[in-house]
């Protein structure tokens, strides 16, 4: 074989041998494969889930005030539950202000009373407070209102997953809606949120707010920067206390003996046009004095409170700032002269709470600056972190 072959042969052998080893070097071992796998489902899983809370779109006012309160550790005196009464009439930072107890507005637009049990049972999983107040709308409607999809979800799908937000279901959701609480059928209860995408960017941001925040600042306070109209003034609206409502109450009422709650206090917050018929406050408050617990109706303290009507609200039910600004001092006033309340706070709460109240204070100068122009601007714990300019 001539030399020239022989290297021919040689050079053939040697570019084969070179393709295998390439061959060899471009397979990826296995490892590197599962984690690219893993990243990519990961990052799969991220998109989806952020788009999952983007379509979860529901009041971002409830999402403040649902997951706010998780951010408190235990430190709350006393916490109020109800409907938007409870976050639109008083305001947990002035009152700290004025009397330096630590509060909290635990609301839900619309909520049903059927829910209050557990929104009881989720502050207590969580707080320890001294008094819960209940404010009663929830429980003072025709019973249609109990089974509205919209308020049920706006409780139920913004507290902790658990046992509790399973009980709630069981007990106020009617069983032929029952699964669309279920956590299987998330997709299918959102799926036409994107409908109200500024509002669907709002929730978002919220809960983005309340991830990275250490705290509340607005300690679940909400109000609209306007005042009532004439029309809001001159609709005239009334209680109902029915069979159904009864029911639940005594219910209720059972639940927090159970529980060795003490300090409970029931109450009727101050709407424009709607004070509690003298009839109805005689039974709530016979219901109440037979467990041990007190009704206060203060829906005829408007005067002495030094509310000014239509003034002093947003609309027929609800106080705007100023008027907030006078209920809370009122309210505030009555709790210090009827419960023990006030704890001890460390160094560090107390200088938490003082920011709360003067980001508090910012956000209600600026309510009050807008409600001059009755610009009917919506503030609530998104407000805090978006720059004075952009509001919501």
């Amino acid at each position: 074989m001539s030399k020239d072959l022989e290297n021919k042969e040689e050079t053939i052998e040697n570019d084969e041998t070179l393709g295998e080893e390439k061959k060899v070097k471009k397979k990826k071992p296995v490892h590197k494969i599962i984690l690219g796998y893993t990243g990519f489902i990961l990052a799969l899983l991220l998109i989806l889930y952020t788009a999952c809370m983007f379509l979860k779109m529901t009041e971002p006012v409830n999402v403040a005030s649902l997951q706010g309160i998780y951010k408190e550790k235990n430190t709350l005196d006393v916490v109020l539950i109800g409907a938007s009464e409870a976050y639109a009439n008083y305001c947990a930072p002035l009152a700290y202000e004025e009397f330096g107890y630590t509060s909290y507005s635990y609301g839900v637009s619309g909520v049903p009373g059927s829910l209050y049990k557990s929104m009881i049972r989720e502050v207590t999983d969580n707080q320890n407070p001294k008094l819960i107040v209940v404010e009663m709308n929830g429980l003072l409607q025709k019973d249609y209102y109990y089974d509205r999809q919209g308020n049920l979800h706006g409780y139920l799908d913004n507290i902790n997953y658990g046992d509790n937000r399973n009980e709630a279901i069981e007990y106020a959701v009617a069983d032929k809606d029952k699964d669309d609480f279920k956590t299987v059928n998330f997709l299918n209860v959102y799926h036409n949120s994107w409908k109200d995408p500024g509002k669907c960017i709002a929730t978002l941001f919220t809960r983005i707010g309340l991830f990275l925040e250490p705290k509340s600042n607005l300690k679940g306070y909400s109000t609209r920067a306007k005042t009532a109209s004439t029309d809001d003034f001159d609709i005239t609206k009334s209680n109902y206390f029915t069979d159904k409502s009864k029911a639940i109450f005594e219910d209720l009422l059972t639940y927090c003996n159970e529980q060795g709650l003490q300090n409970v206090l029931f109450v009727r917050f101050p709407h424009q046009n709607k004070d509690t018929e003298p009839e109805i406050a005689a039974v709530l408050s016979e219901m109440a004095e037979a467990h041990g617990y007190k009704f206060v109706d203060f829906s005829r303290a408007k005067e002495e409170a030094g509310i000014v009507m239509v003034e002093d609200y947003y609309n027929d039910e609800h106080l705007n700032a100023r008027g907030a600004r006078k209920f809370t001092s009122y309210f505030g006033n009555y709790l210090m002269n009827n419960y023990d309340i006030k704890g001890e706070y460390s160094e560090e709460l107390k200088k938490s709470w003082e920011d709360s109240v003067q980001k508090t204070e910012e956000i209600l100068t600026r309510a009050e600056q807008d409600i001059e122009d009755n610009l009917g601007r919506n503030y609530y714990e998104l407000s805090v972190y978006l720059p004075k300019w952009l509001n919501v």
